[in-house]
């Protein structure tokens, strides 16, 4: 009989306690997981000149290189648009 009063009540008070105790030590990121849209620029068509594009998911950094339609986009400013941009 008491064992099994000591199945039915403290086995699972047990399990709960360890679950608990798990989701309150489990490491959660502080970063933000939603996009940033951002402008930027395409060169149109000599280098020095630089049209702008605006609300694009890009960020600064090499990888495949962010496009907006066949033109490849830089980050920077309108009158000097060389930072490249990656896809997020």
């Amino acid at each position: 009989m008491k064992t099994t009063i000591l199945r039915a009540f403290v086995l699972p008070i047990a399990a709960f306690a360890l679950a608990s105790a798990g989701a309150v030590s489990t490491n959660t990121s502080d970063v933000s997981k939603t996009d940033v849209l951002i402008t930027a620029y395409i060169h149109n068509p000599p280098v020095d000149n630089c049209q702008e594009v605006k609300d694009v998911n890009c960020s600064p950094g090499t990888g495949p290189a962010c496009l907006s339609g066949a033109f490849t986009l830089y980050g920077g400013s309108e009158s000097s648009c060389n930072v490249q941009l990656q896809r997020n």
